[in-house]
């Protein structure tokens, strides 16, 4: 299995907007192609402090997922709302 972390920011104001956004648009789009899990965490001492994870089988699985034409606009969405992104590839060995 692979893990995607991703760590980044949403502006209070759009943070409302950017979950509405993520549960009706982005969530469901990468779970309809091949990522088994998606999810979004706050971070409890950060108010515009946010964790997502998304888990493929495998590497080769979410190369071709991330490279999907119609991933690009996905992208954008999340991109309109998150600032200072970072991301971290985790591959589980137990």
């Amino acid at each position: 299995m692979l893990k995607l972390i991703f760590e980044y920011n949403v502006a209070v104001e759009k943070q409302e907007e950017y979950l509405k956004a993520t549960n009706d648009t982005i969530k469901p789009f990468w779970e309809s192609k091949s990522c088994k899990s998606y999810s979004v965490w706050q971070v409890a001492e950060n108010e515009t402090g946010f964790v997502k994870e998304m888990l493929f089988a495998d590497k080769s699985v979410m190369k071709e997922c991330m490279a999907l034409e119609e991933a690009g606009p996905i992208k954008e969405i999340f991109f309109s709302f998150a600032g200072d992104i970072s991301r971290k590839t985790c591959i589980q060995k137990i």
